[in-house]
């Protein structure tokens, strides 16, 4: 059954997987650790909004089956972000790399557990306006909620100090996407916890693909401006 949430949320889904691909390949020529990072985030993502939608009403209109989608798609969540978190930590304090990812890695277990231990609690409901909602216990809530605005916050300040102190523009401008794509993606994620109305719902997507293009320009930007001077040398 086709709803206003699986819709919405397979757009983004092909966004990110497509994208996802793209930077993947680009790994595979240029071996950079920063495109590696955001291979991993945009692909986990793609496929957590993949389950997103398969959940949503999308495949069955039993809410035991929609919680178990749900459920999946909040293990591709924690490794999407967990690897996203190198990216700023690479940039910035590489040192600290390894120590982090195990930190992340180790909350990530311990919330996905609790996820789990409260599946039984979980409910999906297909709304009058054909919107889908997963109401979630406080605990996931609370997991989910303080495990991805930790994170993506931890990020953006580390990306807004590296801004900063880069005397380098172009560095500087890199730094400066990413951070404010972390921002909007941030105020886009959440708004899938609550939103019952189908503008919201489309909104929250937006705002996702619209963070999610900002850190892609960040990403790439010092290779877009080599190949502009590039093209204006054989001019």
């Amino acid at each position: 059954m086709l709803t206003i949430t699986s819709i919405s949320t397979s757009f983004v889904s092909l966004f990110f997987l497509l994208v996802g691909s793209k930077v993947y390949y680009s790994w595979r020529k240029e071996k950079s650790p920063l495109l590696k990072f955001f291979a991993i985030f945009l692909l986990s993502f793609g496929f957590q909004q993949l389950f997103f939608s398969l959940g949503a009403g999308l495949v069955s209109s039993s809410s035991q089956i929609n919680v178990m989608f749900w459920a999946v798609a909040h293990i591709f969540m924690f490794i999407g972000i967990s690897y996203f978190i190198l990216l700023p930590v690479n940039l910035r304090i590489p040192r600290w790399e390894k120590l982090i990812f195990k930190i992340v890695i180790g909350l990530s277990v311990a919330g996905l557990a609790i996820i789990i231990l409260n599946i039984p609690a979980t409910q999906g409901q297909l709304l009058a306006n054909n919107v889908y909602l997963f109401i979630v216990p406080a605990m996931s809530g609370a997991v989910i909620g303080i495990f991805t605005t930790v994170c993506l916050v931890f990020s953006f300040f580390i990306l807004f100090s590296a801004s900063r102190r880069a005397q380098d523009k172009l560095l500087k401008a890199r730094a400066l996407f990413i951070a404010f794509g972390i921002l909007v993606f941030l105020s886009g994620g959440p708004m899938h916890n609550f939103v019952k109305g189908p503008g919201l719902t489309f909104l929250a997507d937006i705002l996702i693909i619209i963070g999610a293009f900002l850190m892609i320009l960040g990403v790439y930007i010092p290779k877009i401006f080599s190949k502009a001077k590039l093209a204006k040398k054989t001019q």
